[in-house]
């Protein structure tokens, strides 16, 4: 909810549609089911979204109906995540399913499991220092390994119990498909070298396909027992839901491009915003006039707003012109002037209005 997204629960009809897709990405067989259809027919439901046939030939690929498939885990071996790994499989012309199995540890027993590992890695050390002395060098130098386990332990520990942080077990499945075995291993070399580009590794899971494509299914299931503990900040990493959104309905909405990360369109009125004010910052060369002059145009176009230009470079005179508007040119030579000294009973609600205006004198001179 505070992601606004709204999580609905599948019905058993809606979730062998979800299968049926996923079982024919090389086909056009359309889904056609009713619960009816089971006593009619004896069949089962299996038999209504199964593909036409599987076949486990290999230890590292299958063939499912007239599409290859392969199925691979993501080793998380890096000390920090970045939020645009998962866009960036997402973002691969090739189809794929990524499947994320996320179950959570119970508080006290993960922060036993640390203290655990923190009193085995102190041992570690202790006998590294020991062969230190023996050797007789400094029992300071140690392996590098083991005092950056030391630390990281440390601070997982510290975030368990003091920053409201969780632990979770976290499988992460891949499956990409192709409709040849040799664009199957193209789009598996693609997806392990944006893997590799985050700092981890996307192994493929050798003689467990099978078991791999049941884990990827909305079932709830996982027979894959590869596992990586995370907390709930790295976790939240994986949530593809986590872009902001500006898109406003309504009669005078303006278009201000396009979403950097979702590409989905900006659509906005300014004048029902907290703050409507803004400012166009880029660059030179960058588009900020354009922007500016396009958004004028968007304005009158759609709005009944007044638009009012202060332009001092005299580069939007002839957009002025165009939609019959009016240049009023204020200098030195012209005709047209400001009276700095013009006052009236209105000048202020509050304040005396010739105080007021005798202070914005004094500060012209």
């Amino acid at each position: 909810r505070r992601l606004g997204v709204i999580a609905t629960t599948m019905n058993g009809k809606e979730r062998l549609h979800l299968m049926h897709s996923m079982f024919h990405m090389g086909d056009n067989d359309k889904f056609f089911f009713d619960w009816k259809y089971l006593v009619e027919s004896g069949l089962s439901v299996k038999d209504f979204i199964a593909p036409t046939a599987f076949a486990f030939k290999t230890n590292r690929t299958f063939q499912m109906g007239s599409i290859f498939g392969s199925m691979s885990y993501l080793a998380i071996t890096a000390s920090d995540l970045s939020d645009r790994m998962l866009g960036d499989f997402l973002d691969m012309e090739s189809t794929q399913i990524v499947t994320m199995h996320i179950q959570s540890v119970d508080q006290t027993a993960a922060i036993k499991t640390i203290k655990r590992i923190i009193t085995e890695l102190d041992r570690s050390k202790i006998e590294e220092q020991k062969k230190a002395v023996r050797s007789g060098y400094d029992m300071d130098i140690i392996p590098s390994d083991l005092a950056t386990y030391g630390k990281d332990a440390k601070s997982l520990l510290k975030e368990l119990q003091s920053q409201n942080e969780r632990m979770f077990m976290v499988t992460f499945l891949v499956l990409n498909t192709g409709r040849t075995e040799q664009e199957l291993e193209n789009n598996v070399f693609q997806a392990q070298s944006i893997a590799q580009k985050h700092n981890c590794n996307l192994r493929r899971l050798d003689f467990q396909q099978e078991s791999g494509l049941m884990s990827s299914l909305p079932l709830a299931q996982n027979l894959i027992e590869i596992r990586r503990g995370l907390t709930t900040s790295s976790t939240a990493i994986f949530v593809p839901f986590t872009t902001q959104e500006l898109f406003q309905n309504g009669g005078e909405t303006l278009y201000y491009g396009l979403n950097a990360l979702s590409n989905n369109l900006i659509m906005v009125d300014r004048k029902k915003l907290k703050n409507p004010n803004g400012l166009i910052l880029g660059t030179p060369g960058s588009g900020k006039s354009f922007s500016a002059k396009r958004e004028i145009t968007n304005a009158f176009l759609v709005t009944d707003d007044d638009i009012i230009i202060c332009d001092p470079e005299a580069e939007y005179a002839a957009l002025v012109h165009k939609f019959n508007g009016q240049v009023v040119k204020i200098s030195s030579s012209s005709t047209n002037y400001i009276n700095p000294m013009d006052i009236n009973l209105n000048y202020s609600e509050d304040d005396n209005p010739v105080a007021l205006k005798a202070d914005f004198i004094l500060s012209l001179c």
